[in-house]
């Protein structure tokens, strides 16, 4: 006869030493949720919150939910002070990895709360009802969710009584399903795209694809840079941004997950790509070219066809481009993509703040208006 699971029994705030402590639980808990292994991971958590504390000048807000002494959810939300609708100051809750409408820091997507898929009714339950007792918050933000994750339905189904609930700037992410074989996946795209892909490959002399090891990071993103110099004049990795994924990278190479990739031709780097390999899915952060061989070649492409024919040789399933398009079109419906929607939650709670965005719906013509958004950093990522 089976047992009875043990019902959650504790709903709490965590402590800045607890997160700094909660590696091993925190992913133990993530392998058993539906949260992204890379965004919602540990490492991605943490050191966004370490290089954006004092950014945001906010204060730690993790929910944690336990059941007999197991951790069943996380909700990793940070407090801090933010402007509405350019006028009003308030309080608000937001996940980390989010800095709502603010141009600074590092953009993160998956965006979610972490619980059990076992018990992720009641863990959602036993969350909301923990944040929506604590009257230190005015608004809250999902920002980059899931339209059908575990906190979007946690705020429809339990905020949108008491709160007003918007649900604006919808993003979609970009993901190619790989076969087994590459040829197969080439023979499901345009003619002009195999061409990008595989059939320029002639065009090159010597060609030689090179993936980073620990002493050559800081290089290939100094590359990335240059390229985007070049091309776009402003660098990629500055400040906070620069900060971040200098202390993420090595993170990720030490996992094995990092995969950091120069592609020369007649031993000159003609393209440069940041891609992260997590189990059976390859995330694409960040690429870049030479621009000055992008004439009758497309070395960005190129770069995508040798990466994406690796990933599928090695098993991986899922080549995920992630949202954000190009400068004049969306390049990455290019690769035979599957969208998957986002979107961000914002929960208004303070009656001032109400009362503000009932005055801007009426203004902005009776309706809600969806503010198509991107990622901030997605006009410097189009391939060619």
């Amino acid at each position: 006869m089976p047992t009875s699971r043990p019902a959650i029994d504790l709903v709490r705030y965590w402590s800045e030493e607890e997160f700094a402590e909660s590696q091993s639980v925190w992913d133990e808990l993530r392998g058993r949720s539906v949260a992204d292994p890379l965004f919602m991971a540990w490492d991605w958590q943490w050191l966004w919150w370490q290089h954006h504390r004092d950014l945001m000048g906010g204060s730690l807000a993790i929910v944690a939910c336990y059941a007999g002494g197991e951790l069943v959810g996380l909700a990793p939300f940070y407090l801090h002070t933010a402007t509405h609708r350019g006028r009003v100051r308030a309080s608000r809750l937001e996940l980390i990895g989010s800095t709502f409408r603010d141009g600074r820091g590092v953009f993160s997507e998956y965006l979610d709360i972490i619980v059990d898929r076992d018990r992720a009714a009641e863990a959602c339950a036993a969350i909301a009802g923990h944040l929506l007792a604590d009257r230190r918050w005015d608004g809250l933000v999902v920002g980059n969710t899931p339209t059908t994750g575990p906190a979007a339905q946690m705020i429809r189904h339990h905020f949108a009584q008491s709160c007003l609930v918007r649900e604006i700037d919808p993003l979609e992410s970009h993901v190619v399903e790989l076969p087994r074989d590459f040829a197969s996946y080439l023979g499901t795209l345009s003619g002009s795209m195999r061409r990008k892909l595989w059939n320029q490959r002639s065009k090159l002399v010597d060609p030689v694809l090179v993936v980073a090891g620990p002493d050559q990071i800081h290089g290939v993103f100094h590359q990335i840079d240059a390229f985007h110099m070049r091309r776009w004049n402003s660098p990629q990795y500055i400040g906070t941004a620069r900060a971040f994924h200098f202390a993420l990278a090595p993170l990720l190479l030490k996992r094995g997950a990092l995969r950091l990739s120069t592609l020369y031709s007649a031993g000159t780097p003609i393209a440069v790509m940041y891609n992260v390999r997590l189990g059976e899915t390859e995330y694409n952060l960040q690429s870049g070219f030479d621009p000055d061989r992008s004439t009758g070649l497309s070395p960005g492409y190129l770069h995508f066809g040798y990466c994406m024919e690796a990933a599928c040789h090695e098993g991986v399933q899922r080549f995920d481009l992630l949202a954000g398009g190009g400068r004049f079109r969306q390049y990455k419906r290019d690769f035979g993509t599957t969208e998957v929607p986002l979107i961000t939650l914002q929960v208004i709670r303070a009656r001032r703040l109400k009362f503000l965005y009932s005055v801007y719906k009426i203004v902005a013509g009776g309706s809600w208006r969806l503010r198509r958004s991107r990622r901030p950093d997605s006009i410097l990522m189009e391939a060619q």
